[in-house]
C-alpha cells in the first residue's frame, strides 16, 4: 500500500540500525510512502528502503562491520570516509547482494537525501537522484565533520545533514505532505548537551573559512532538542507518528558489538510491529 505521506528518518551511523528493523517491518507488510526522508545512516537506510531491499542494511553492518575495507576509524586519519559507502555499491563478487538501483529507479516513491552546505551551513536536498549521483548524494549526506573531507556534489560542497536539520520534518511539510511519520534512532526523552569550548573551538579552527557553518555545528545541539520538543508535541497531538526505541539506546555511533547490532535491528523490527495498528490507523484516519 502506497500511503501519500512522507516517512522522515533520523541518522546516527550504526544506530541506523533501529531504523533498519523499522525499514524491514513496513517491507514485511508492503507498507510505502510517498516521500522518504533520509539523513545520513538515515538516507542510506530510506534508500534500501525505497530499492525495497529487505534486511540489506542489517545484513551488511553485521558481516561487514569489522571488514576496514566498509568501516574504520583509521580511514579517517588518512582523510577517508570512514564509512566506505562506495564499498556498498561496488560488486565483491558472486555471492554479493548489489543495491539494486532498477528496483530503486522504479519505485513509485520520492527519495530525498539531506544534507549541509559548508558555504552556507543551510540544509541541501537531494531529491530523486539516480546512480553515481545517488552515491554521492549519500556521502554528502553521512560525511562527519572533522573526520572526513567535504563531499563535493552539484549542490556545492557539503557534509553531514545532521548539522542543518537531523530530523527534517520542516521538509516534509515543504513537501505538501500532512501525513508524516518520523523514525528516532534515540529514545524519546533524549536531549543533546550543548556543545563544550573544546568542541566549540574545534568547530570554529577547522571551519574558519565557513564561520557559518561553524556556528551551525556548535550550535545543533539546541537546534536538535528544539526538533526533538516539537516531535513529541505534534506526536501528542496526533498531527504526526513518530516511532523510536522505546527503552535508553545502549548502542553507540560506531558499535563494534555486532550482537548488539543485531538485537538493535531486531528491536526495531518487533517494536514496529507492535505499533503497526496505531501506525496504519494514523495513516488511514
Amino acid at each position: 500500500m502506497l500511503y501519500n505521506a512522507a516517512l522522515v528518518l533520523e541518522g546516527g551511523a550504526f544506530r541506523g540500525q533501529y531504523t533498519a528493523g523499522v525499514l524491514d517491518c513496513l517491507l514485511k507488510h508492503h507498507i510505502e510512502f510517498k516521500s522518504v526522508i533520509g539523513v545520513s545512516a538515515g538516507a542510506l537506510c530510506g534508500a534500501c528502503y525505497v530499492a525495497k531491499q529487505y534486511g540489506y542494511v542489517n545484513h551488511v553492518n553485521t558481516s561487514y562491520r569489522h571488514d576496514s575495507d566498509y568501516v574504520s576509524l583509521k580511514r579517517g586519519l588518512h582523510h577517508e570516509d570512514i564509512l566506505n559507502l562506495d564499498f556498498l555499491f561496488d560488486d565483491h563478487g558472486w555471492d554479493w547482494h548489489q543495491f539494486d538501483h532498477h528496483a530503486y529507479e522504479r519505485s513509485a516513491s520520492n527519495f530525498t537525501a539531506v544534507a549541509t552546505s559548508i558555504e552556507t551551513g543551510k540544509r541541501i536536498d537531494f531529491v530523486n537522484y539516480r546512480r553515481e549521483g545517488l552515491v554521492t548524494a549519500l556521502k554528502a549526506s553521512s560525511s562527519m565533520p572533522f573526520l572526513v573531507e567535504p563531499q563535493l556534489t552539484d549542490q556545492g560542497p557539503c557534509l553531514d545533514g545532521g548539522i542543518a536539520d537531523s530530523i527534517p520534518t520542516d521538509l516534509a511539510k515543504e513537501q505538501g505532505f500532512d501525513k508524516i511519520v518520523v523514525v528516532r534512532t534515540r529514545e524519546a526523552t533524549y536531549r543533546k548537551k550543548s556543545s563544550s569550548p573544546l568542541v566549540k573551538a574545534l568547530y570554529r579552527r577547522q571551519y574558519k573559512d565557513y564561520p557559518v557553518f561553524a556556528e551551525e555545528g556548535i550550535n545543533r545541539p539546541e537546534v536538535y532538542n528544539q526538533r526533538c520538543n516539537e516531535i513529541d508535541a505534534a506526536f501528542a497531538n496526533q498531527e504526526l507518528y513518530c516511532i523510536t526505541p522505546q527503552k535508553p539506546v545502549k548502542v553507540s555511533r560506531f558499535e563494534n558489538n555486532v550482537k548488539k547490532l543485531a538485537g538493535f535491528h531486531d528491536e526495531g523490527l518487533l517494536e514496529m510491529e507492535q505499533q503497526l495498528s496505531q501506525l496504519i490507523a494514523y495513516l488511514e484516519h
